[in-house]
Order: C-alpha cells, then sequence, then structure tokens
C-alpha cells in the first residue's frame, strides 16, 4: 500500500493545524467541516490500529507471505516466540503511534483537563494532538523504515535474522509514554490566551515525566541493541534516535518551559531587557557550540579536531538561526508569554535539535549543550536586569559554574559520552530549576 504512510504523513500534517478545523467546525455545526475535524481526529488511530492487527496477526497465524515471518521466526516458532515478536518487532512501534495517537484524542477525558471549561479543554487536546504529531512526523523515518513495509526480491529463506529480544519493546514503550505525558506539558507550557490554572496538570505531568526520563537514561545505560547499533555505527540512526528525540523534549519541557510560566512572570518591567535577551543567546551559542564540539572530536568520527569543530559549528547554526528567527513572532502577535522573546527562543531550543535528529543522527550530539543552554537561560536575565534581585551567587550561580564545567569535561574521560553529557548536563538544569524556583525576586535587591 504505497498510499498509506504519505496518508498517514498528511493527516499528521493536519492535526499540527487542527485548531482551524475546530474553530470551524464549532462556529458552523451545520456545515461539515466539524465532520471532517472528527475523521482528521480519528482516522490516524484507526490506520495505526489497522497496521498492528495486521503484523501481529500475520505473525501469529505464521502467514508464510509475511516479511516479519520470513525473517524473524523459524519452521514450528512456538507461541512465545511470535508474541515477543509481535511486541519487540515493527509491531511495538505501531501500537506506540496507535496509543499516543488515541491518548491525544481523547485527552478531554483526563481528570486534570475535564475539570477545566470546554474551550480551555478543547484548546489543550488540540496542543496534545499537535505534539503527538510532531513527534511522529519527526520520528518517523526511523520509527517506520522503509524495509519494514516492503518485501525483497528474492524472499529470504525463513528465519535468516535473529528476532529481536522481548526486552526491545521497552523502546516503544518508553517512547509512547513519553510522547503522552510530553503532550500534557506541552499544553501546561504553550497556552497562555486562556485563564486557566494548569498547575494541576503541568504538576502530575511533571512527575510522571521526570519518572520516565529517568527510566529512559537508565535503560539506555544497559546498552540496548538500538543504541549499540548507533553507537558501533554514528552516522546510521537506529530507533534510539526516536526515543532520545522524546527524551530531550521532555527534559526541556519539565526543567525549562513549564516551569518559567511560573519564573518568569516574576520578572518586573525590564531594565536592561534587551541587553538581557542578547546576553541569553551568546550565552547558549557558545554552551552549545562548545559542547557538541568536543563531543563530536572525542567520537571516532574525525582524524583532526578542526572537522568536529566545524561539524558542532554548523549543527548548532541551525538551533541558532532558528532562535533568532522567532524573534519576529511577537511582533507578528505570538506574545501571550510574559517575556516571548525568551519563550520563543526556549522553544526553538526543543523543537529544532529533534529536526535536526530527524535529519541526521549526529544531532544527538547537540543535546547536552542545548540542554545546560537553556539552563542557563533562566538565569542570565535575573543576572542581567537591574530591577530585580540576581540569583544567589552561592546557591545558584557558583554551583551552576562549577557544573557546567564539570558537565562540559566528564563526557570526555569516557567511552560512552554522548549518553554520560545527558547525564552530566541533569544536574545543571536541576539547579537552575530548583534555584530560580525559590528565589526571591524583591525589587531593586542584588543579593550575594
Amino acid at each position: 500500500m504505497p498510499w498509506l504512510f504519505p496518508l498517514v504523513a498528511l493527516l499528521l500534517c493536519a492535526w499540527l493545524i487542527i485548531g482551524f478545523f475546530e474553530k470551524e467546525g464549532h462556529n458552523d455545526a451545520n456545515s461539515g467541516k466539524k465532520v471532517l475535524s472528527h475523521i482528521i481526529n480519528w482516522t490516524p488511530p484507526a490506520l495505526f490500529a489497522g497496521m498492528f492487527i495486521h503484523r501481529f496477526t500475520s505473525i501469529l497465524t505464521m502467514d508464510s507471505t509475511h516479511m516479519d515471518v520470513l525473517q524473524y521466526l523459524p519452521e514450528g516458532a512456538t507461541l512465545s516466540e511470535r508474541l515477543s515478536l509481535g511486541l519487540a518487532g515493527q509491531g511495538g512501534i505501531e501500537f506506540a503511534a496507535f496509543a499516543t495517537t488515541t491518548f491525544a484524542v481523547c485527552s478531554v477525558h483526563l481528570p486534570s483537563v475535564k475539570a477545566m471549561s470546554n474551550e480551555a479543554s478543547r484548546v489543550v487536546q488540540q496542543r496534545m494532538m499537535m505534539f503527538c504529531a510532531l513527534c511522529l512526523l519527526l520520528g518517523i523515518m526511523v520509527l517506520f523504515p522503509e524495509q519494514a513495509y516492503t518485501s525483497s526480491e528474492p524472499l529470504p529463506m525463513q528465519g535468516t535474522i535473529d528476532a529481536p529480544p522481548l526486552s526491545n519493546a521497552l523502546l516503544p514503550l518508553l517512547f509512547s509514554l513519553l510522547v503522552m505525558f510530553g503532550g500534557e506539558l506541552f499544553a501546561a507550557s504553550s497556552v497562555y490566551s486562556i485563564e486557566v490554572d494548569f498547575d494541576a496538570l503541568g504538576r502530575k505531568a511533571s512527575i510522571k515525566c521526570l519518572a520516565l526520563v529517568g527510566l529512559s537514561l537508565v535503560w539506555l545505560a544497559t546498552q540496548p541493541l538500538p543504541w549499540v547499533a548507533w553507537m558501533a555505527d554514528l552516522s546510521e540512526p537506529t530507533n534510539a534516535m526516536a526515543l532520545l528525540m522524546m527524551i530531550h523534549a521532555v527534559v526541556a519541557l519539565v526543567s525549562v518551559l513549564y516551569p518559567s510560566r511560573r519564573i518568569e512572570s516574576r520578572l518586573l518591567h525590564g531594565d536592561g531587557r534587551s541587553i538581557a535577551l542578547i546576553a541569553t543567546f551568546v550565552t547558549v551559542a557558545i554552551l552549545m557550540t562548545v559542547s557538541a564540539s568536543l563531543l563530536l572530536n572525542h567520537s571516532s568520527l574525525f582524524s583532526n579536531g578542526r572537522g568536529a569543530a566545524l561539524l558542532g559549528f554548523w549543527l548548532c547554526t541551525g538551533v541558532l538561526g532558528s532562535m533568532l528567527l522567532v524573534q519576529f513572532m511577537p511582533t507578528l502577535g505570538f506574545d501571550a508569554a510574559p517575556r516571548p522573546e525568551t519563550w520563543w527562543l526556549r522553544i526553538m531550543g526543543l523543537l529544532t535539535p529533534m529536526l535536526v535528529m530527524s535529519l541526521t543522527p549526529f544531532g544527538a550530539f547537540l543535546i547536552a549543550g542545548v540542554w545546560i543552554g537553556l539552563a542557563w537561560s533562566t538565569v542570565v536575565p535575573w543576572m542581567v536586569e537591574r530591577d530585580v534581585a540576581s540569583p544567589s551567587v552561592a546557591f545558584v550561580t557558583v554551583p551552576m559554574v562549577a557544573l557546567t564545567v564539570a558537565a562540559l569535561a566528564l563526557p570526555l574521560f569516557t567511552s560512552n559520552s554522548p549518553l554520560v553529557s545527558l547525564f552530566a548536563a541533569l544536574p545543571v538544569l536541576a539547579v537552575a530549576h530548583v534555584g530560580m524556583l525559590i528565589h526571591k525576586p524583591s525589587a531593586q535587591l542584588h543579593t550575594s
């Protein structure tokens, strides 16, 4: 079915602008647009469910024409082997896509969302669908590779490839849960135009996301097959890229974007606001470029440091360029956040690395630097602007400087530097998050 994935991609693109269909459908109840919005909502889950059911039943019934059966299952495969393949193979990815899309559509029935007004709950559903669609579209190349849906000529002998172990089912499980609860955080972090208290939704989602990020990083530390395959050839993406995308997105949401609702609402008029924005951008740019270049230089990809520095610079250029371009968004009316220019900078720090990773697996070397830069983006405005108290030097500034140096240096002493760099960047985010949430923002009171 060559039309299937173009149709899925088209429908997911429609999810990115689902607010238009919802608005038109509710404005004109007699039009067909309301029906169209329901079709757009439910067709992706239905397609993913059909893909999973077809694959799973073919495996269970040992359909000799199905590629999974031909490639992975020997003759007389046990029920346990067939179930394991159905969950740990491509079927697990398809079920994860079905679960995430269904969760997004049904999000209006979540307890924290159901308690809101009809307008607010509909907006939350739209934002969750947008986030779900974006994650699936960016990860579609590694989650749904062409070879998993096309037959080879001639057909392979039965059981020519070792079946993936059942532990591989953790990857689609973690991916789907991160998309689900990350979508809740994305909604809580991006809706400013409606006067609704998102604390309950954001607080519950933050706890779940923190637990999932910890579990995902620990699982990657056990060296699962997708991670080992990528480390063996850094130029070839694997399913691990999709999981890394979601880990990055959720960490940025839970530690920077969501708490910034509270942190930046306490900033005053902004004496020195323009200088603070420039200082924030320069800090993010330096930390991101240094981190990416050091990690790439430590890998086995380059024979000298110039190639690593050049690739690191070009990778960072995409992120930094997007941060600069979106500074026009507040002038176009997208200015609901307390500090819209900083919010747009951070949202690009979330989205652009995911886009880069969808294009090249080298984008994974950006993540640690982006995390460190985003952590500093919450502190720098308080240090530069003159009408608010600066954060404590002993409790915030000095620990962040020390942890930043450690986060840049520690991965260079390990053989698994991309993963170690993620663990090393987390304390920097934690200090910035906790320090600024408990910071006393008294005006004109500079503390040390």
